[in-house]
């Protein structure tokens, strides 16, 4: 069967939260142990294939079961799930004769390569509602912990899952209990934390990668490749940018987040007009938040630094690195603020609607992919060219804007190009990458001479600093003027 379920990371007053939570108010809760076996080759040959077996123990019985499949973004896991109930605390393979498991390599032999990968082990409270006729789902509060020797990590999640109906329930629900209790959607399923374990490494920022487009694709299947992609990359770095200090998950999360509007941007036509528009506007807080947090991030570990060693003052030096530091926690937690809001999971939650498509809509038809990409394509080449008049003569939001058309142009050709038909598009992105590079490095020294007064340096540092910056800026700025006519020279 297909199981259809919301997955939210909640804090610690969850469950005083949700037994008073109104949409639950007339079901009785359940509290239960649970004890459950995830079951792996010693090479990870399920895992590798995107299957977790397990064997839970469940109020005296035992139940086997295996997922198997790619599951969704946006908090929504959607797999395939095949359970069986057991009398004894074993393992039957052959009652997966008919799943993704028969196709591992010598099944037959199967069962001799298994061992226990790991445990979980949590008290689940479990209220089941009737929201509407013909609709029946299951909310469940998991706190406890998966372990895999002596390594642990604390699991406290709430689910949402479809039992009988239609899957925009769970999403209705998920929306009203957002008015009870923080719920910030997650991908992270307890068999990948597992694997976190046994893997023995820290969690790691998510960088980009590339989706998988073809020249057969509608617009609207690749717009939702592409933002389901760039949502999974935000969402992936969500969680360091709530539990780590380290920069480059704010950097990635903040790349994901541009990604994601640019790509609503792009596909406006295929979203819905209206539809897009809202979207990115509710996700503009927390891009502001995390573009703050990334100006902090840059000004007080990559521009501040080599400014202050130039100046050679180790007094001033160590009171101003502290000053930067403190702001730079502020805003680090300001930005973990924004990415805990209910409004950011609302966002979240009606785009993994729109992605997973239970309130499709129909759109009248648009063209095809390959022509769709080429005039998107050239129409945003044409906007950068357009911008760049008169290049040395540009203001600071001349420069400004600039560098957003061309972050636009960049991310347009990362997500297009498997579709573009001219086999010049790597060095045309090259040369893209390098412009946005150029204007980024210039963006960062003016940022570092507007933030520095925030220090309340004394007024011959902040002099010599801003000289420093505004060389840096000139320097940074002059590459991207060879780099728009190497540009200029394309025609898309």
């Amino acid at each position: 069967m297909r199981e259809v379920e919301l997955k939210f990371a909640v804090d610690r007053t969850a469950r005083e939260r949700l037994a008073a939570a109104a949409p639950l108010a007339r079901a009785r809760p359940e509290r239960r142990p649970l004890t459950t076996l995830y079951f792996d080759t010693a090479d990870g040959e399920l895992r590798s294939r995107g299957m977790a077996l397990r064997l839970r123990r469940e109020e005296g019985r035992w139940v086997q079961s295996l997922k198997a499949g790619a599951s969704g973004v946006g908090g929504l896991h959607a797999r395939d799930e095949w359970e069986f109930d057991r009398a004894t605390p074993g393992l039957e393979l052959a009652l997966f004769a008919e799943t993704p498991l028969a196709g591992v390599a010598d099944p037959e032999r199967l069962h001799e390569r298994l061992a226990v990968a790991f445990a979980v082990n949590l008290v689940r409270t479990a209220w089941v509602v009737s929201p509407t006729a013909g609709n029946r789902l299951e909310v469940v509060l998991d706190e406890g912990e998966v372990r895999r020797g002596a390594r642990a990590e604390r699991i406290r999640e709430v689910e949402i899952e479809c039992l009988e109906g239609d899957a925009r329930a769970a999403f209705d629900l998920a929306d009203a209990l957002l008015d009870a209790l923080p719920m910030r959607p997650s991908l992270v399923t307890k068999a990948q934390r597992g694997y976190r374990l046994i893997d023995g490494k820290p969690l790691a920022p998510a960088k980009a990668k590339p989706v998988a487009l073809s020249r057969a694709m509608s617009t609207l299947d690749a717009a939702r490749a592409i933002a389901g992609a760039a949502l999974g990359q935000l969402e992936a770095n969500e969680e360091g940018v709530a539990a780590s200090d380290d920069p480059e998950f704010v950097h990635q999360a903040r790349v994901a987040l541009r990604r994601l509007r640019s790509a609503l941007r792009m596909f406006r036509a295929a979203a819905g007009r209206e539809r897009s528009r809202v979207w990115r506007d509710e996700l503009a807080s927390v891009a502001a938040a995390l573009g703050v947090a990334r100006d902090w991030d840059v000004f007080a570990l990559e521009m501040l630094p080599p400014a202050l060693a130039a100046h050679g003052n180790a007094a001033l030096s160590r009171r101003l690195r502290a000053r930067a530091a403190r702001e730079r926690e502020r805003h680090q937690a300001a930005a973990r603020k924004a990415v805990a809001s209910a409004r950011h999971a609302r966002a979240v939650l009606a785009l993994s609607r729109w992605l997973s498509g239970v309130d499709a809509e129909p759109l009248p038809a648009g063209p095809g992919l390959a022509d769709f990409a080429e005039r998107s394509i050239r129409k945003a080449h044409d906007r950068l060219l357009a911008r760049a008049r008169h290049f040395a003569k540009l203001d600071a939001g001349g420069r400004h804007r600039l560098r957003i058309e061309a972050k636009r142009l960049r991310y347009g050709v990362d997500a297009l190009a498997p579709v573009l038909a001219s086999h010049h598009v790597a060095r045309y992105h090259d040369t893209v990458a390098k412009l946005q590079d150029a204007l980024g490095a210039a963006n960062d020294a003016v940022t570092a001479s507007r933030l520095l007064p925030e220090l309340d340096p004394p007024v011959e540092f902040l002099r010599f600093a801003r000289r420093r910056f505004a060389a840096q800026a000139r320097a940074s700025f002059s590459r991207a003027g060879p780099l728009l006519e190497r540009l200029a020279a394309h025609r898309p």
